[in-house]
């Protein structure tokens, strides 16, 4: 699974804006961003790349003031 799930989002990120953090952090992102309000799926190339992902941002990163959490996304029959 290389799907993440990015929440805590400020209502005005932009798919860009989160492409740009993780570009900064040197992390690969496939072109898949799904923006709603206040949370994101992002894909990852592979597994390792996500697990990157998740140690280097999540509760470490901060996006238009607000601290980002990242985690593995769970489909919502699952949850």
């Amino acid at each position: 699974m290389n799907k993440l799930y990015v929440g805590n989002l400020s209502p005005t990120v932009t798919v860009e804006d989160l492409k740009q953090l993780f570009d900064e952090r040197k992390l690969p992102v496939a072109d898949q961003v799904l923006l709603k309000t206040g949370y994101a799926f992002v894909d990852f190339p592979d597994q390792k790349w996500a697990i990157k992902a998740i140690e280097a941002l999540s509760g470490k990163a901060e996006l238009h003031g607000k601290v980002i959490e990242v985690d593995y996304s769970v489909p919502k029959k699952l949850r």
